[in-house]
């Protein structure tokens, strides 16, 4: 059976990886609850009105006498002398004056399929920023400020916002960007704002709350790789393996997500389902066979992966008998290996490597005394 104490360690070291890798993966209960900040507003400029319509002129008098060509038939008609000779009260009508020009003021509004182009362009400069082997956060930061300066209700880009300061190690400030849109409906929606809500609450030892948030956000986007992961972790973490498996499966499986992070987290949910087998049944040799090559997959991925060489000497050191394995101590010697090719590994914990060295040698002592009063008298 696994022994608590080194199963929590386990965990955490492979939590503290996964932490490396995550850099990264947005509940106050259920779910995230919204802060004191204020809403960002888009007030769009409305249309302007075109202008007056065009207005009509009065027709001059015309002719060799006095006229009112344009008068309104109403009035009294004026009488008078023309230059030309006696003129008819009712002269010839005047030509019409041309209309006013119509002014067409300028739309300032911006075309939206060309303001959704900028937005997504600002957007994927902001996520390579992100995605680089060191992350440029003051980079994803200045490309989300400049979407946000293009549609100020981008919920993709105030996520981004949140992801950068996340990065910045601003955890409060990333906490109440997102507390801000969460406010919006359409926010409530969105499985990014979710997981950055669930990376804060990590980093903020709220793990429960992280928990909540990445299940939200793998409950809006099924296919979210970085958020199962997260979530996964978790799920190791309560010791709910069987979830954890699941989880694990689908990202090895139907999303191809094959790197050694991934699979030694998959090793160690199958090495969890064992101890809930009794030793030496078919459910439990048939656990210990999957861990055992999860995370010899793991290593052939990245040959300097740690975690991957610790959880293979529990894995030998805990399960007595090993499937495939009678001799105890066969067993033994092939789990302080492990431990010591995770010495050789970058970043190993040198307490955590001599504390599993010590559990081994004092089982090894034991496994060679029980071997010898079990030998025949000569």
């Amino acid at each position: 059976m696994l022994r608590t104490t080194r199963h929590l360690g386990a965990v955490l070291l492979c939590a503290a990886a996964l932490a490396g890798a995550c850099g990264g993966s947005k509940g106050k209960a259920a779910t995230p609850t919204g802060g004191s900040g204020k809403t960002s507003t888009d007030p769009s400029m409305k249309d302007i009105d075109p202008g007056m319509p065009p207005s009509g002129g009065a027709g001059g008098g015309a002719g060799g006498g006095a006229g009112n060509g344009g008068a309104d038939a109403n009035l009294p008609v004026p009488t008078g002398t023309g230059t030309g000779g006696t003129g008819s009260n009712a002269g010839p009508t005047g030509p019409t004056a041309p209309p006013e020009p119509v002014v067409q003021m300028p739309n300032f509004d911006p075309d939206p399929a060309q303001a959704k182009s900028a937005v997504d362009q600002h957007l994927a400069v902001a996520r390579a920023a992100i995605a680089a082997p060191t992350p440029d956060p003051d980079t994803a930061l200045r490309e989300a400020r400049a979407a946000l300066a293009i549609d100020a209700s981008s919920v993709e880009a105030a996520a981004m916002v949140g992801f950068a300061y996340y990065h910045k190690k601003l955890y409060d400030t990333a906490e109440l960007v997102l507390d801000d849109v969460i406010k919006r409906e359409v926010a409530k929606s969105n499985a990014n704002i979710y997981y950055v809500y669930g990376l804060v609450y990590d980093k903020t030892n709220r793990p429960a709350q992280a928990t909540l948030a990445f299940t939200k956000a793998v409950e809006l986007n099924g296919n979210f790789a970085s958020a199962l992961v997260n979530l996964g972790m978790h799920q190791l973490m309560n010791q709910q393996y069987s979830a954890a498996q699941a989880t694990f499966e689908k990202l090895t499986q139907q999303l191809t997500r094959t790197d050694a992070v991934t699979l030694t987290s998959l090793g160690s949910a199958y090495r969890g389902r064992a101890s809930e087998y009794p030793p030496t049944t078919g459910e439990h040799d048939q656990m210990v066979r999957a861990a055992d090559t999860a995370y010899k997959r793991a290593i052939q991925v990245n040959v300097n992966y740690g975690p991957a060489y610790y959880n293979l000497g529990l894995l030998y050191l805990d399960n007595d008998p090993f499937p495939g394995i009678p001799d105890a101590l066969q067993r033994l010697n092939m789990s302080k290996d492990f431990f010591e090719k995770y010495k050789q590994a970058p970043g190993f914990d040198l307490k955590l490597h001599a504390d599993r060295i010590k559990d081994v040698d004092k089982a090894i002592k034991k496994a060679s005394k029980k071997a010898k009063a079990a030998k025949p008298a000569p």
